[in-house]
């Protein structure tokens, strides 16, 4: 349970420092940035896979399904709670599995190049909701080194982060890039 709780940490910290960084420079010129821009993105969406991704298969240890015994109302609550509907997070899970899939997790040679990146919206609600649950059965056993409210978390890492990036990227924007 630990392990899922921080995978989940790790997904929003993700989130909100790729959100800081382009909303203090969308298209940076230096490929430091992009670089920072992109793993950011990849590792939130390969984090997600590990609590949403397949379940079929026995290593997904960090999967909701293995720590909540009734699948439906956790599923319910979760649809709610990211405000969509069945279908739509079934396409929603299939385009962050694909992306994983052809872009991050596997070398597939017939990928085509990538049109629409995730939306990181619904995978960040719906680690919120996740992460809720478990926090509240750890913390019931005595477990509380971890934030009370992941959405609250995630509020102050992005304005902390929004701070950082604006005085990191503005001490950069005079760097030429010389590597192509």
């Amino acid at each position: 349970m630990i392990a899922a709780l921080q995978v989940m940490v790790n997904v929003v910290r993700c989130i909100a420092l790729k959100r800081a960084l382009a909303a203090t420079d969308p298209d940076p010129s230096l490929n430091f940035w992009r670089l920072l821009h992109g793993n950011l993105l990849d590792a939130a969406v390969l984090d997600w896979c590990k609590l949403f991704g397949s379940d079929d298969e026995e290593r997904q240890l960090l999967h909701w399904k293995r720590f909540f015994a009734d699948g439906d109302d956790f599923r319910t609550g979760l649809l709610a709670h990211v405000q969509l509907g069945k279908d739509e997070w079934q396409c929603y899970w299939q385009r962050m599995k694909r992306y994983r899939d052809q872009y991050v997790a596997h070398l597939d040679f017939n990928r085509r190049d990538i049109s629409h990146y995730p939306d990181l919206g619904p995978a960040l609600a719906s680690v919120c909701y996740y992460y809720s649950h478990l926090n509240a059965e750890l913390r019931t056993k005595g477990e509380a080194r971890f934030p009370h409210n992941l959405g609250e978390y995630y509020d102050a890492f992005l304005a902390h982060s929004s701070d950082i990036a604006g005085l990191a990227i503005t001490s950069t924007h005079k760097i030429t890039e010389r590597i192509r």
